[in-house]
């Protein structure tokens, strides 16, 4: 089962109660419930959309929910992908975020073409799933500079590939991936900024500068797929380009404490630390909260006044079932808190470790 998300799709139901701002000061605003909790009234500028849409869904091996908000922008340019059964003869999954800037182009493209990419890659028929990966960035790049439509935008992209006990996580830009290992956070994306010195001198020795942090005093990332305008040395190779396409690439072998990892654009991550959002996705998930309705909590986290995510925010929560059984665990175990926790914010939820286990990722490429 595949699911390409461009934009908010208007078949996820619309988590939105009009009658509760009935009563309030004239003017756009919202009052939403969030995974059946109210979250605060939020005054909106014409053109924003609050609205927060959500799906859920899984299989024997994975489980996920997603929730994804225009927000404060006049134009939403996040999309998603899942696609449960990858790999026919394998239980394998894929899971990705791609967050567009200069127009949504890109991100649509590769929401709906990620899957294609890498199932074609020459790499990944012979079952090398890293290597598979790379490829299939670079023809995601390769089909968005060949849209004349998408000349002047871009994309941010992690995607998530899991097979078994196996989980490869491929970045460009800063998106990012979050695994929980025995409840602490574990960041398996890099963030891809020109002031990093080895992202300078590639922009450098392809004719670009560095100047408040942006590319060429424009783009705040060094890596994405698309932005043909950053690519226009044809006797460079793509990865050598001002802005690569070229992923950092992670795999890692998960355990039975490895039980769920969250992707999401820089919307959410601007907005709350990673150790708070694994915190929030556990207590949430032990007082039997939905994926759907975990994930739309995290966007409401975001889109609070006191953060003010100031852009669209796309969050995916993928719970790994096979970890989960392998723990003894269940979603609804654990005890219940003493105060109300559908009314605490991410910031009220202590770390569930005091002593975070050792890195386990096998391999950083």
């Amino acid at each position: 089962m595949a699911q390409a998300g461009i934009g908010p799709p208007t078949t996820f139901s619309e988590i939105k109660d009009k009658a509760e701002a009935a009563s309030l000061p004239e003017g756009p605003l919202i009052a939403g419930r969030i995974g059946g909790l109210k979250s605060a009234i939020i005054h909106i500028v014409p053109g924003e959309d609050h609205t927060v849409h959500s799906s859920e869904g899984g299989n024997e091996h994975f489980s996920y929910g997603l929730a994804c908000t225009q927000g404060h922008r006049t134009g939403m340019e996040d999309a998603h992908a899942v696609e449960l059964e990858l790999d026919p003869a394998t239980p394998t999954a894929l899971f990705g975020v791609f967050d567009g800037h200069g127009g949504r182009q890109v991100a649509d493209l590769c929401a709906v073409n990620v899957v294609d990419a890498v199932r074609s890659s020459a790499a990944y028929q012979r079952g090398d799933v890293l290597e598979g990966l790379r490829e299939a960035f670079f023809e995601l790049d390769n089909r968005a500079l060949a849209c004349a439509e998408a000349h002047l935008a871009g994309a941010t992209a992690t995607v998530a590939l899991v097979r078994g006990d196996r989980l490869w996580v491929a970045g460009v830009g800063d998106s990012r991936c979050v695994l929980s290992h025995a409840g602490t956070a574990q960041v398996l994306t890099n963030d891809h900024k020109p002031d990093d010195p080895k992202e300078r001198a590639r922009i450098q020795n392809a004719g670009g500068f560095v100047v408040w942090g942006r590319v060429n005093a424009n783009l705040n990332i060094s890596r994405a797929l698309g932005d043909a305008s950053f690519k226009q040395d044809k006797s460079l190779a793509a990865s050598e380009q001002q802005v690569s396409p070229d992923p950092d690439i992670r795999a890692v072998t998960l355990t039975r404490h490895d039980t769920f990892m969250v992707l999401a654009c820089d919307g959410l991550w601007n907005a709350l630390p990673e150790q708070q959002v694994v915190a929030y996705v556990q207590r949430r998930l032990n007082l039997r909260h939905t994926l759907g309705a975990v994930a739309e909590g995290l966007v409401a986290e975001a889109m609070q006044p006191q953060r003010c995510a100031h852009d669209n925010v796309t969050v995916v929560v993928v719970q790994f079932n096979d970890a989960v059984k392998a723990s003894m665990m269940t979603v609804g175990t654990g005890p219940a808190p003493a105060s109300p926790a559908e009314s605490g914010s991410a910031e009220d939820i202590a770390a569930p470790v005091t002593a975070p286990p050792a890195p386990r990722v096998e391999a950083a490429v």
